[in-house]
Order: structure tokens, then C-alpha cells, then sequence
């Protein structure tokens, strides 16, 4: 029997009928035949709700269905799967006869075995598919003939499928039909009825199977197709529609005629009319915006979700009868956008329960996960960062009883291990090893000393100083860690079997590298469905050594990339990849991702593969598959559809078209203003400004942009450290950035380095610099073989050559430095006083009686800043009577020391641009002071090229620039647009209480000298 409508709910009630009409033995096995996880998940869920009851059941693939007819009157499966075969070829691809026969192809894998079985994983995959779609071709190859297709690549394809020595799986159905002809009763008592559900692809092959099956027992078909008239109008039914087309084709060939029962959606929604618009298959459209179908245009994936979070707190805020478990998302890449989805979703003002579904079994934390992050470990990746992050993961971690991973990196940094096990004495990288650096690091935790000791031929060690003894336990632990994943290494070289690869598995990597719980269902579950992922292992005939990267291929075949479990049951939002749930209604569908590089998918043949010589009907074509999967979508939506693309470019803001899908039904719709074009940020003050209803956040609060005016706690500004305080005036947007939106655009500093110190960053160079001043003579040299050995220099001569360079650029500031401090003893200075109820505290160096003395090392006047406010809060104390800075060349400059009350005048006039600038970024940078010329002042215009001339930074300059991202960020949202005389009058304001002069006419004095 054949049902077909446009509505999987009516095909599923007439399933729950012919379910409830269940003949005389209610033991009877109900067997249910569905094409993806979804929709099986969906079906039990629906089954159980409509009947009360739904049990002793079975949902299978179309080819489990054949296995176990197979089994049931042959005694065991077929053995022709692609497992079978992807072993088989890669044994014939290293036979004489074969790489003599064809040295072009086995050249292509000559002394790489993963070369080899990814190319017998490939044709595994080919002769499947070539069985299903050219079953005429395999028949020839099996008589010994060629299908006169490209010479060569048939060739070679003929002669590994004759050598297989396999029964096709065309030859294997056949024989199965005629022995369940010829035991038709054992047959109809084993499968009482068969029900076909929901399958949007068949093939002939399996359709030649299941009407025969028809003939011996009941076999029901549930068709869903988005219209009965093969005869195309709609313009959305001729894009998307060809793999309708050819199903309906296809069935109505091996199966007859059948009868479609329409269901029209009820509604007066333009998704609704849209909807009956492919139903009836007609064009006649009037679209209004009426908020049932959304189109949104991101610069990123994060954005994307962003908006997509606002979206449907808006829905559940609108509609209360709405609930998480109405609502699907899917994505074009899971494992993409599921980071993004879990980093915005859980941590927002107002929460929205989510689950995510079918994500790859690596992507979680899961034993899968901590298997595939050890197996993939190799020597290369013995870098500092590489091991840590390794070790950090849930699952390792608590196998070796790990407590503080933040601890150890923090050590493994200031140990200098870098790369490598061991490394050479040569080129001095052995002081960056891990066994030079475990070395020191032990060392340090027995002997608190710092002392250099001997630890080898021409070898000695400085121990690791900073070994606490709460968590040096943990260094320890992490040495016995290095070791066990040092050994798995080594015993990864040995070639093995590939049941004795399983069993290295369990008892090398998962009983001693990873940590389940016993009494975890979760636990105990992945285990089991590990060992069944790899239980075709065991019972195959493959009695061949092979390497570990083979093994390894093998896992990530079946077990790193396979899809976890499927749930549409949570009472959650619902997260997904499309496929698996496809054609399943919900009140509410998104769809992220649909870029228009990503979607539809692009069929990309070998140049041996043959199914690309010429098309035929019924072949598969992802492009073609995708967009009926998008009809699918579109139909599948109840009451809301939203979709999502990446539709501008993040680097120059020009636009990027949509999938093609997306443009299509653009242009067939024709309305323009369902397309919502989303800034890059979501703070952006387009946001809540009624201008675009559809432009609003509920993630960045009301007043979205983090530059417009906000009132100032009183609290937060009671106490003023000086270092806030000097920091803010170096630079007040980045300031804000920081410490009003908590935004910091620099690298992580967590992340270890993995290569050898080339050259000295700023911070690393203030701190050579300043140890080769205050160092005496006769222990530089010391000084400089005791920092190359701890990683304070560059290696080898590298390391010489910088310190000299150092030595040479210091000398005049040196000399200087010497004889100012003679005989004067440095002393840290405590500011501790209070300005109009706010207290300025912190600590100042660099004070020798009553002078201070600040080293400027370059002509970069926020130095020189620095200094100056410094020097401020000193005088505010009256604990100076002199302040000198001792420029690069070796220049003395006095800097204005006044008496205290006066210095708290000055720092009051600050503090009133400090409080301002906590309410949104000052539009001023001291960076962007400088004059354009020696006889010309500052101008709006000289002021703003600073400003974008610094967001850009310049790598070309000496020193390299780097681009200020805080500036970028708010040249992008246009904040400086609007830079008025105001503005430019509060800058030169800034500007001269800092003792900057902006106009070199005037002859003001200038800190900058």
C-alpha cells in the first residue's frame, strides 16, 4: 500500500491507525523502515503520543531490512559491505600483479600506508555506489568486460573488483528474492509488515527488493512530496524540485500508480500562502512581510547566533504558548556553529534551553573525544601548548588526578619548555626540551636553591624556583603524564594487527590515559557503543600487519566522525545538522549557515571516478539533494521560518550573495524587506533605535552601543589605583574597552609558546634592559648564559648577539643611570591620598631620595606620559623635589615637579576626564597629538588621519605597528564621524594638561621635548 501527502502529520496518523489494527498476536515485531535519525526519533515520539503505546518496534535503514532477511534464511549477512571491501582493496592495491599492471596508480600511494587504505577507503565507497547506480557495469566487469568508459581508470577500477572475489550486491539480492519466493511463509512470520516511512531518496535497486517483498508480506509506503502534478509551474517546485520529480518517477515506475491525499495549511500567513502555493502548484503570489518568513544577513557565525538568540527570545516573549520544544534549528556545519551556540546560549541575560544534536562523537567531551585528541598526538606535536591542551582535557585530567592545570602551564612557561623530548646540545634547543625542562623542574621541588647543578656531560641546570608546595604535587604528576604519552608514541611504531590495533586501544589508551566512571549509564554506554563501532574487526578475515596511521584512518572512518545520537524529545530548542532532520515539522524552523559557498553542496568527482563520466536519473547529486531538502524546509515550517547567511564581508564590508536557495526565493517572494542586513557588532547603535524593527538585542542590554553615555556608579570610582589611573590616560578607548565592557582585543596570553625565542618583544626588552643597568660588570656574562639558558634571550649566538645589541643601546642611559643613583639607595614609594572623596593608592618605583628618575628606552611620547602623571602623584605626597627622565641617547630631561597642591589641582582636572571617560571612550589618543609638520598645529583633520593611520598600524614601519583594534572597532561603528569642534577643543584640553604640545607655533612646552 502507498500513502503520499504533503503532510508528514497525516502520514503518520495513518501509520498510528494501521499500527492499532494489529492482528491477532500483539507480539509481533512492528518493523519501520526511515532514512535518518530524525525522523525516527521523531516517529517514536509521535507513535507513542497518539496511540498511548509504543513498544516492540524496530526502525532500520533499507539495507538492515535485506541483512536481516539474509541472516534469517541464509544463516548470516552478506559479505559485501564497504568495510569488507575497503580491506580487500587495500590488500590487492599492494599486489605485485596490480602495481605492474598499473604503475601510475601505485605510485600515487608508493611507501605511504595511509595513502594506500584512504584510496581503498575511496573505492570501497565507488564500487558501493557503483553497485546501486551502474549495476550494468559491475555485470560486465564481472564477465570479464569493459563498459568502454575512460580507459585507464576502468581498467585498473575491473581488475581490483574481479579480484575481490566478491558476490555483487546486485547478484546477492537477487538470490535473496528467490529464496524468500521459495520460503514465502518463514518469511511473512518473521516480518508480519514492513512500513516504508518518510524516505525522501530511493534507488532502484532497493525499490526492486521491497515491491517483491510486497508480494510475500505487507509492505506500506509513507510518501511525503510537496505536490501530486509531476508537471512543474511553481517556480520554487522547478528549482528545487528535480529529486521530487524523479521520486515520484521512480515510484510510480516499480511500484504503480498511486493516490495523494493534499492536506492545505490553514492560515493567513504569507509562509502559509506560500506553502499552498507549491502544494497547488501555482505562482500566483501576493507576499506581505508579516514576520513569518525572516532573512538575516550576518558578518559572522557568531553574530549569526547572536541574532538568531534575540530572535526567538523575541518569539517566546510575543508568544507565550510557545515553547523550546517548538523550535529546530539547523545549521549547515554542525560542529561549526555548535561552539558559537553554546558560548552565546548559555551564559545570556534571559536563558533558552537548547540541546544539541548529532554533532560529530569528537566534539563533545566525551572518551571518543579524549581517544581521538591522544591517537592524534604524534612527535611533531611536542610543543608546550600542544601537551598542556592536552592534558587539560576533562577526561585526561582526571585520569592523572590532575587538580590545577592553570598551575602547571603557568610553571611550564616560566620553565621555557617549548618543543621537543630531548632536542640537541648543538644549537643549545635542548634547553627548551621537555626532559630539560621536567628536569628543572623537579629539581626545583627537591632543592630550594638557586644554584646551578650538573645533569649530564657538559649540562647543568638551574632548578625551577617557583615550585609551591600546596600544588607541586601536580609536577609530579605531570612528569609521569610526559612519560605515559612518550611511551604510547614509541609503541605507536610497532606493526600490528588490526585486532591487536582494538585491543592496543582498550587496554594502551582508554585504561590508562582516560577516565570513565563505572557507574556512569553515559559512560558504560559509550564504552559498548565504541566496541561496537569497532566489533567488524573481530570478524573479519584480515590477518595483515599494518601500520598505525591505517588503524587510525579506521577510527576516524568509524568512530571520530561518526554523528551522535539524534533527540528531538528534550522539551529543548532543538540544534541540528539538516540532514537528519529533514521533513520533520515544528512550529518554528531556522536554518544558519545557507552562505553561499556552503550551501548547497557541490559535487566534486575523482579523476577516477566514473559515476562523473555521465549523469544518469537517479544518480545522487548533493546539489540537487540539498535543494529539495530546502523545499522540504520551507514546507516543514508550521508557523515561522528564519533563515541565516553570512551576507557581508567582516574586512571591507562589501556584500556577499546567499546560497542560491536564499536567492530564489528572494526574487520569488519579491520582498525586499524580510532581508535584514545586521551590523558587525552587537553592541552597534543601530540597535533599539526603532528605525528597523527588526534591529534589537536583548545580549547588550538597552542602550546596546558601549559608547553611549552611562551613568557612573559612585562606588566603582571611590578608589583609583595609580596604575588605572596612568593606564587610562595612555590610552582612554582601550581603557574602556577593558574595564567598562570587559572587551580585550589582545592575544591570549595563556597560550604557551611552541618555537624558540627569535627576538625580544617590548615587555621582554624593558626587562633586559633593565637588568643589564642595574647589573655590575663582571656578572654580565653570567647574566646572559644563565638568561639564554632560561629563556629569557634567544638561543646559541642569537642570544649574544641581541644581548650586545642591548648592551650598546643602553650604554649612554647607563652611564647616566650610574651616575645619578651613586651612592643613593632606590626606595618604593606607597601613594596613598585622597581628591574630592576619591583616593588614589599603588606603589611607584624608580624614587632615590628625593628624585625620580623614569628610563625613556624610545621617543614614544606615552613614556614620557607615563612619567609625567608618575611625577604628579609623587609631588601630590611631596616626596620629590626633582624628577628626570634619561632619554635614549642618554639626554637628561627635567620634568615640572610642583608643589602638592598644585599637583592635585592638576591631577583634579584629569580626574574629571578619568569619570568621563567611564561613561563612553574619550575621543582622544595620545599617539594621535603629534602635529602633521613642524610649523603646523593639530587639526580635526590631522587628528582623525592619526586616529585610522594607527587602527590600521603599519608593518612596515620600525618598530611594526600593529593595528589598534579598539580604535578599528570604533572607527567601524562611525564613532569618530562626528568629531566637532567640541571634541577637538576637549582633545587639545586633554592634551595640554598632559603636557603634550598640539601646536608647535606657540612654543609651549612639551614633555616630548
Amino acid at each position: 500500500m502507498i500513502y503520499s501527502s504533503n503532510h508528514p502529520e497525516y502520514l503518520c496518523q495513518k501509520l498510528c491507525d494501521n499500527i492499532a489494527q494489529t492482528g491477532e498476536d500483539i507480539f509481533d515485531r512492528e518493523i519501520i523502515v526511515t532514512q535518518t535519525a530524525g525522523m525516527s526519533a521523531w516517529l517514536k515520539t509521535e507513535i507513542s503520543r497518539i496511540n498511548g503505546v509504543f513498544a516492540n518496534f524496530s526502525i532500520m535503514n533499507q539495507d538492515s531490512v535485506m541483512n536481516e532477511i539474509h541472516l534469517l534464511l541464509f544463516g548470516k549477512r552478506p559479505k559485501n559491505n564497504k568495510d569488507i571491501i575497503r580491506h580487500k582493496v587495500y590488500k590487492l592495491l599492494d599486489h605485485e600483479n596490480f602495481k605492474d599492471g598499473f604503475p601510475d596508480v601505485a605510485q600515487y600511494y608508493r611507501d605511504s600506508e595511509i595513502r594506500r587504505i584512504q584510496l581503498a577507503a575511496r573505492i570501497a565507497d565507488l564500487f558501493d555506489q557503483y553497485q546501486l547506480y551502474r549495476a550494468d557495469m559491475i555485470r560486465l566487469w564481472s564477465d570479464d568486460k569493459l563498459a568502454g568508459l575512460p580507459a585507464e581508470s576502468e581498467r585498473w577500477q575491473q581488475w581490483l573488483w574481479k579480484n575481490l572475489n566478491i558476490e555483487s550486491r546486485e547478484k546477492s539480492r537477487d538470490l535473496l528474492i528467490e529464496k524468500m519466493q521459495e520460503n514465502t511463509d518463514l518469511v511473512k512470520s518473521r516480518f508480519k509488515r514492513i512500513s516504508l516511512f518518510g524516505i525522501s531518496i530511493f534507488t532502484g535497486f532497493h525499490l526492486e527488493f521491497f515491491r517483491t517483498l510486497s508480494e510475500i508480506t505487507q509492505v506500506d509506503f509513507y510518501i511525503c512530496l510537496p505536490t501530486d502534478n509531476m508537471n512543474f509551474q511553481n517556480e520554487l517546485l522547478l528549482s528545487y524540485g528535480s529529486k521530487a520529480s524523479e521520486l515520484i518517477s521512480m515510484v510510480e515506475e516499480k511500484l504503480g500508480k498511486f493516490k495523494f491525499h493534499a492536506v492545505k495549511n490553514v492560515g493567513e500567513t504569507s509562509l502559509i500562502k506560500l506553502q499552498n502555493q507549491i502544494l497547488n502548484n501555482s505562482n500566483k503570489l501576493d507576499f506581505i512581510d508579516d514576520g513569518s518568513l525572516q532573512i538575516n544577513s550576518c558578518f559572522t557565525p557568531a553574530r549569526e547566533v547572536e541574532c538568531l538568540y534575540n530572535y526567538l527570545l523575541d518569539l517566546f516573549d510575543k508568544d507565550r504558548s510557545l515553547n523550546p520544544g517548538d523550535v529546530l534549528v539547523m545549521t549547515t556545519d554542525i560542529n561549526k556553529y555548535s561552539p558559537f551556540i553554546k558560548a552565546i546560549f548559555k551564559n545570556p541575560p534571559v536563558k533558552i534551553p537548547y540541546w544539541i544534536s548529532g554533532t560529530s562523537n569528537n566534539s563533545e567531551d566525551t572518551i571518543v573525544s579524549a581517544i581521538e585528541k591522544i591517537l592524534k598526538f604524534s612527535e611533531k606535536d611536542f610543543t608546550s601548548e600542544k601537551v598542556i591542551s592536552l592534558l587539560e582535557q576533562r577526561r585526561i585530567k582526571q585520569k592523572f588526578r590532575i587538580s590545577d592545570c592553570d598551575y602547571i602551564r603557568s610553571v611550564v612557561r616560566k620553565a621555557n619548555i617549548r618543543f621537543g623530548r630531548e632536542n640537541r646540545a648543538e644549537d643549545d634547543s635542548r634547553y627548551v626540551s621537555w626532559k630539560y625542562g621536567l628536569e628543572k623542574i623537579i629539581l626545583g621541588y627537591a632543592m630550594l636553591t638557586d644554584n646551578e647543578f650538573l645533569a649530564g656531560e657538559d649540562l647543568t641546570v638551574f632548578p625551577f624556583r617557583d615550585a609551591e608546595a600546596s600544588q607541586s604535587h601536580d609536577l609530579l604528576l605531570l612528569k609521569a603524564f610526559v612519560e605515559t604519552l612518550e611511551s604510547l608514541i614509541d609503541s605507536e611504531e610497532i606493526i600490528r594487527t588490526m585486532i591487536e590495533w582494538k585491543d592496543f586501544l582498550f587496554n594502551e589508551v582508554i585504561e590508562k590515559m582516560i577516565y570513565y566512571d563505572d557507574f556512569s549509564k553515559t559512560d558504560r554506554e559509550e564504552l559498548a557503543s565504541i566496541s561496537r563501532a569497532l566489533s567488524y574487526i573481530t570478524s573479519q578475515d584480515f590477518e595483515e600487519k599494518v601500520p598505525f596511521p591505517v588503524f587510525l584512518d579506521e577510527l576516524n572512518a568509524k568512530l571520530f566522525t561518526e554523528t551522535g545520537e539524534i533527540n528531538l524529545n528534550t522539551g529543548n530548542v532543538t540544534v541540528s545538522a539538516p540532514v537528519p532532520v529533514r521533513g520533520i515539522p515544528f512550529k518554528v524552523i531556522c536554518f544558519l549557515g545557507l552562505d553561499n559557498d556552503a550551501f548547497p553542496r557541490e559535487d566534486y568527482f575523482m579523476g577516477f571516478d566514473l559515476l562523473g563520466v555521465e549523469y544518469q536519473e537517479g544518480d545522487r547529486n548533493k546539489k540537487e539533494t540539498d535543494k529539495y531538502l530546502f523545499l522540504d524546509t520551507v514546507l516543514s515550517a508550521r508557523e515561522k521560518l528564519y533563515l541565516s547567511f553570512i551576507g557581508q564581508n567582516v574586512k571591507d564590508n562589501t556584500e556577499i550573495p546567499p546560497s542560491i536557495v536564499v536567492d530564489t526565493l528572494l526574487e520569488y517572494v519579491g520582498c525586499g524587506s524580510i532581508l535584514s542586513r545586521h551590523p558587525l557588532y552587537g553592541f552597534s547603535s543601530q540597535y533599539n533605535m526603532n528605525a528597523d524593527d527588526r534591529h534589537f538585542t536583548f545580549l547588550y542590554g538597552e542602550k546596546t552601543t558601549g559608547f553611549n553615555p552611562k551613568e557612573p556608579d559612585p562606588k566603582e570610582f571611590d578608589e583609583i589605583s595609580v596604575y588605572s589611573f596612568v593606564k587610562f590616560f595612555e590610552h582612554p578607548p582601550k581603557w574602556y574597552f577593558n574595564n567598562i565592557l570587559g572587551i580585550y582585543h589582545e592575544e591570549d596570553e595563556q597560550t604557551l609558546p611552541e618555537t624558540e625565542l627569535f627576538g625580544l618583544g617590548h615587555l621582554e626588552k624593558w626587562h633586559i634592559r633593565n637588568d643589564l643597568i642595574h647589573a655590575k660588570d663582571e656578572n654580565i656574562q653570567s647574566y646572559i648564559e644563565k638568561s639564554i639558558k632560561e629563556g629569557n634571550l634567544p638561543l646559541k649566538n642569537l642570544g649574544r648577539l641581541v644581548s650586545d645589541e642591548i648592551l650598546e643601546d643602553i650604554s649612554d642611559i647607563k652611564s647616566i643611570y650610574l651616575s645619578l643613583t651613586e651612592s643613593k639607595e632606590e626606595k618604593p614609594v606607597l601613594i596613598d591620598f585622597n581628591i574630592e572623596n576619591v583616593r588614589f593608592t599603588g606603589t611607584i618605583e624608580g624614587v632615590f631620595g628625593d628624585m625620580f628618575i623614569t628610563l625613556a628606552f624610545s621617543d614614544r611620547p606615552v613614556h614620557k606620559v607615563r612619567a609625567y602623571l608618575r611625577t604628579l602623584m609623587l609631588c601630590a605626597q611631596g616626596e620629590i623635589s626633582s624628577s628626570k627622565i634619561i632619554e635614549k641617547k642618554g639626554k637628561v630631561k627635567e620634568m615640572p615637579v610642583m608643589k602638592p597642591e598644585e599637583s592635585k589641582t592638576e591631577i583634579k582636572k584629569l580626574l574629571s576626564y578619568f569619570i568621563k571617560g567611564t561613561q563612553a571612550p574619550l575621543k582622544f589618543t595620545v599617539e594621535s597629538t603629534k602635529p602633521p609638520s613642524k610649523n603646523e598645529g593639530i587639526s580635526i583633520e590631522s587628528i582623525l588621519k592619526l586616529i585610522e593611520s594607527n587602527a590600521k598600524g603599519n608593518i612596515f614601519n620600525k618598530p611594526p605597528i600593529e593595528p589598534d583594534k579598539y580604535l578599528s572597532a570604533l572607527l567601524e561603528e562611525g564613532y569618530f564621524k562626528n568629531f566637532d569642534e567640541n571634541d577637538f577643543e576637549e582633545f587639545k584640553n586633554i592634551a595640554l594638561l598632559l603636557r603634550l604640545n598640539t601646536d608647535q607655533n606657540e612654543g609651549t612646552e612639551d614633555i616630548r621635548g
